[in-house]
């Protein structure tokens, strides 16, 4: 694609240079400067609708993907898995530099632990997120904590309270 590219470059410059030539060869009249002009104005559009193709005819290149967090095994196959489910779940393919900073943001909020960073992606996953991020301890429900957690009371004005009464009588402790 690339070497296609780059004859479909030169086989321009060379029609722009032929362009060039004509234009000197032709007599000066007003109707001609004013075609010339019209000719001019979009073969300006040309090489700039061309340019902004050239940048993705040849991209920009990856750089090499390195983080002291990829050392640890564990953390590493989650990591996979994390770019993995980014493509299926979200048609997301997260290139070098987006996965350098997300490794970079991994280390920050975990604090260098890989448990914590599995962890993270792990829930972040298992929510359909896009994004992982720190979890608040207090978002996970300790075991243990239902019960000693009062009960909900919901307190029902005063001109329902005969109502109600009256249909559960009998039911209460």
């Amino acid at each position: 694609m690339k070497q296609s590219w780059e004859a479909a470059e030169k086989a321009i410059v060379l029609f722009q240079e032929e362009l060039e030539e004509l234009y000197t060869l032709l007599p000066k009249s007003v109707k001609i400067h004013q075609q010339l002009a019209k000719l001019n104005k979009s073969w300006r559009k040309v090489k700039l609708t061309l340019n902004e193709m050239d940048k993705f005819i040849t991209p920009v290149k990856s750089v090499d993907v390195k983080s002291k967090m990829l050392e640890n095994e564990p953390f590493r196959e989650a990591w996979v898995l994390w770019k993995e489910y980014l493509n299926e779940q979200h048609g997301i393919f997260m290139r070098s530099r987006a996965e350098l900073m997300g490794l970079k943001r991994m280390m920050d909020i975990s604090g260098d632990n890989a448990e914590k960073a599995i962890f993270y992606l792990e829930y972040s996953m298992s929510r359909l997120e896009k994004a992982f991020y720190k979890v608040n301890e207090a978002e996970e429900p300790k075991h243990g904590k239902k019960d000693s957690q009062k009960p909900f009371v919901f307190k029902l004005p005063a001109h329902l309270k005969k109502q109600t009464a009256d249909k559960f009588e009998g039911l209460t402790n």
